[in-house]
């Protein structure tokens, strides 16, 4: 009996202490998987994750960076966040910025997102290291997108040794009208990437990333903001390096005319009911409007089906006043690099890709206007029509057609040819440009790589024809785009993705970059000059370096008198004229 109660008390003991070790395991397990950072504003929680090779990583989303831009602060520039008690969540997914997305047709019609939106993501693989920082700014045309993870997954990065962050902008009318003067000076979306990027420089090392090794990158409107980053002033000693996917601030799609914005914000104070002789009352009037109502009058611009499909972009900056002025010189008359850093750009080889998905279905033109009307409606697509004199649009179309409809006129079967047209007529000539201005090292890529489960030319349009590797299809190697591609990627496509994110992660964690993104990879030689120029070239798992087969490309589009109205002041906008609004 005594043996029998001694073996009991002993059991209960080992019981206990079994109860107390897991107990303290998974103390300590919610310790490691709930990682608690402490940043400049208060302390924050993430969470664990696995990479795609299985790698635990940690992440922290919705930080906020700025105060929300609501009420007072709606059309001014971002303040920085207060700070706060306790322990802030950041393990969820936060608002989007508001937005109508007019390129995804299944989506149009929706208002998405809210006000209250600077948050910002971090994901490191060891919050005690020192590593290279690379900073994502996303697309949508200034208008539309986020950061969410649902998107932009981090798992591909995380396998390497590097901190990502991305974050959320002003969109649309919130973050880019204008009355080109002190009171609404415009380009808020750019001045709150530059405070995102101060938040890097004060708190990225508790995430253990390296302050002094930050990678800017971005795609479409995100790599034309990556480009105003080496021209603003606000942004120098920011970042170290950059990369421009398919945008720059040379496209005629990536920054106003002078006057333009002006006369559409006026033109927006009338649509909404405003009352006004000053800037001041444009501000004080748009303060007082529901922020629905305001996303909605987006779609007034709208001069043909989504086109132009950029309609507020950056604007230059009267930078009159003492106030932190974003922009002061127009790239185009005057173009002045601030932050000399080695930067990528390149272009995809089929961009026009996303344009054509809408114009065309299956077996036919969409718009049979685009034929009949190809001469009113083309500067429109191709977005010459506010920046070139009007006696030189009909010139210029007419070459157009001429170099690729030799029949004269868009058929139903000139789905490529329209892509061709499209892509080089809108994004060639701005990655050039670009890589020719800037008085640092540049390093050009054509990304050729058509994967096969998926391309982005589905998301904008009902053309199930071929069309090429589309705008946007890269970033199919770089991020888990989950909510995109729920399938995800076969085996060469990873292989692919992995190649991209090793030479993108080469770049940024070293001098030299190599064309396979390892250490004893060849090296990618710097882009010189349009003739002699030789580019990577991303077909396969085996990139190579080519001569640029563009420069003809290029010789035709900078030959048109594009731009040739930038010197010119901007005819009134008339609210009665249909292809107006």
């Amino acid at each position: 009996m005594i043996i029998f109660i001694a073996l009991k008390s002993i059991s209960y003991f080992i019981l206990k202490m079994w109860a107390v070790s897991i107990t303290c395991i998974l103390f300590l397990s919610a310790v490691i998987c709930n990682p608690v950072v402490r940043i400049t504003n208060g302390a924050i929680r993430g969470q664990t994750l696995k990479s795609r090779d299985g790698r635990d990583f940690y992440s922290f989303t919705s930080i906020p960076y700025a105060k929300p831009p609501i009420n007072e602060l709606r059309f001014k520039p971002p303040e920085t966040v207060d700070s706060w008690d306790g322990i802030l969540d950041a393990t969820k997914e936060s608002n989007m910025c508001i937005q109508t997305n007019h390129f995804f047709p299944s989506i149009s019609h929706l208002i998405l997102g809210e006000e209250d939106c600077l948050y910002l993501n971090v994901y490191t693989p060891n919050i005690n290291g020192k590593l290279p920082v690379m900073f994502w700014i996303h697309g949508g045309g200034f208008l539309a997108g986020h950061s969410g993870s649902n998107i932009f997954g981090a798992e591909y990065f995380m396998d390497k040794d590097v901190v990502l962050v991305s974050i959320n902008y002003r969109l649309g009318l919130f973050g880019f009208i204008s009355t080109e003067d002190d009171v609404i000076p415009g380009n808020y979306g750019l001045k709150d990437q530059v405070l995102a990027l101060r938040w890097v420089q004060e708190n990225i090392a508790k995430f253990g990333g390296d302050p002094g090794q930050v990678t800017i990158f971005g795609e479409s409107a995100g790599g034309a903001s990556t480009g105003y980053h080496l021209l603003s002033p606000l942004s120098k000693g920011l970042f170290h390096k950059a990369i421009l996917q398919s945008g720059t601030p040379l496209c005629r799609w990536a920054v106003a005319p002078p006057g333009l914005i002006r006369k559409r914000t006026e033109a927006l104070a009338v649509i909404a009911g405003c009352h006004f002789n000053t800037s001041e009352e444009i501000l004080n009037c748009l303060k007082q409007l529901p922020a629905n109502y305001i996303v909605e009058l987006h779609n007034k611009f709208v001069e043909w089906v989504i086109h132009p499909c950029i309609i507020f972009p950056p604007v230059v900056e009267s930078c009159d006043s003492n106030q932190e002025s974003f922009l002061c010189n127009h790239p185009f008359i005057d173009f002045k690099q601030e932050s000399f850093v080695p930067t990528i750009i390149g272009l995809n080889s089929g961009e026009g890709g996303v344009f054509v998905s809408n114009l065309f279905n299956e077996t036919s033109l969409q718009y049979p206007e685009l034929s009949t009307d190809f001469n009113r409606l083309l500067p429109i697509l191709l977005m010459y029509k506010h920046v070139s004199m009007p006696k030189h649009l009909d010139e210029i179309s007419n070459r157009i057609i001429e170099r690729y409809f030799p029949s004269g006129k868009i058929e139903n079967d000139s789905h490529l040819d329209t892509v061709k047209m499209l892509g080089e007529g809108i994004f060639i000539t701005c990655a050039m440009d670009m890589s020719i201005k800037l008085s640092s090292p540049v390093y050009f890529y054509l990304f050729d790589y058509k994967n096969n489960e998926f391309s982005f030319n589905q998301l904008y349009g009902d053309c199930k024809k071929p069309l090429g590797v589309s705008h946007a299809d890269e970033l199919i190697s770089l991020f888990s785009m989950k909510e995109l591609n729920p399938k995800g990627l076969n085996e060469n496509e990873i292989e692919m993705s992995k190649l991209m994110v090793n030479i993108w992660v080469k770049f940024a964690s070293s001098k030299i970059p190599t064309i396979d993104g390892t250490d004893n990879g060849k090296i990618w030689p710097e882009f010189t000059s349009i003739r002699e120029s030789l580019l990577l070239h991303i077909d396969s798992v085996q990139p190579k370096i080519i001569k640029n087969p563009l420069e003809k490309e290029y010789t035709f589009w900078s030959g048109l008198p594009l731009v040739s109205l930038l010197n010119k002041s901007i005819p009134p906008i008339d609210l009665n004229i249909k292809d107006e609004f």
